[in-house]
């Protein structure tokens, strides 16, 4: 095999809630679009949060759990807020309840996801995006079946080969799967990435697309390197067919655009043929495909 053709394979350890992996996003569109084909993400679910009450000041506890839960959930949305520093993709946390007493733990969000890609592997990614942005920008209690099906049926996986997969044991298999490579690799802490080129492999953490460049260019002993990208109606409009619900702020670092002014000016031709909305999201907004595309 040519081994210029060889893809990277970047495995992501996350958790659909963590505010962080979807404050990378930009990063992650920005590989798409400067190693085009070269790379394959795959992300791998580590439940992040077991149950709530194990993040909780005990103290609090002497006054009950609901008082507990509820003070511990004022500082989990402060720190999703401070995360929104990283890339400024838009978060909002006001009545932030994502868990409770009956819902205390992130194993749903994550068992959604292996579900998800068992039941319709090609909209598992989509369908990992919009449970992310309904978990971090719309301040949804997604830990809940009801809400995880409202994203099913917003991201057109079929409803019954989701359930039945939910319910069933291969996706929690599949999980389980996903933890014990977190837990044979000794990850501590999320997200991290394991890269892999031919027989080689590294694991780091970072929040720099400069260092996912470095560590490509390392491993790949100068093989895969980035290619210059522009911004034409024909490149804007795949990146907008892979992902239908896109910030501004991705399509910015997808394209290395200087500013949101050109990102509107780019995204101009496809509102004007409403080939795409706009959809607001304190405090920022997102661009929404419309079908067909």
């Amino acid at each position: 095999m040519d081994q210029k053709k060889e893809k990277i394979i970047l495995t992501i350890f996350t958790d659909p809630m963590m505010g962080l992996s979807y404050e990378m996003e930009p990063v992650f569109r920005k590989l798409e679009t400067h190693f085009p084909d070269q790379i394959d993400i795959i992300p791998c679910m580590n439940v992040l949060v077991k149950d709530v009450y194990d993040f909780v000041d005990q103290s609090d506890l002497s006054k009950g759990r609901e008082y507990a839960l509820q003070n511990y959930l004022k500082k989990l949305a402060d720190i999703y807020k401070s995360e929104e520093e990283i890339s400024g993709m838009p978060i909002h946390m006001d009545g932030f309840r994502l868990f409770s007493k009956e819902y205390p733990s992130s194993f749903p969000l994550c068992l959604a996801y292996k579900a998800a890609e068992l039941a319709d592997r090609d909209r598992a990614g989509c369908f990992l995006y919009h449970l992310r942005y309904a978990t971090v920008a719309e301040c949804r209690p997604t830990t809940q079946l009801e809400e995880i099906l409202a994203v099913v049926q917003r991201t057109g996986i079929d409803q019954k080969a989701f359930l039945q997969e939910y319910h069933g044991d291969r996706a929690e298999k599949a999980l389980d799967e996903d933890r014990k490579l977190g837990r044979q690799l000794r990850i501590r802490s999320l997200p991290a990435y394991l890269i892999r080129y031919q027989d080689r492999a590294m694991l780091f953490q970072t929040f720099s697309y400069q260092d996912f460049v470095s560590m490509i260019e390392k491993i790949s002993q100068g093989n895969i390197r980035p290619v210059s990208v522009s911004a034409t109606e024909d490149t804007l409009r795949k990146l907008l067919t892979a992902h239908p619900l896109i910030s501004p702020i991705e399509i910015r670092e997808a394209f290395d655009l200087r500013d949101m002014d050109e990102v509107k000016q780019c995204l101009q031709p496809f509102l004007e043929r409403q080939e795409i909305r706009i959809r607001n999201v304190a405090p920022g907004w997102f661009v929404e495909r419309r079908e067909p595309m």
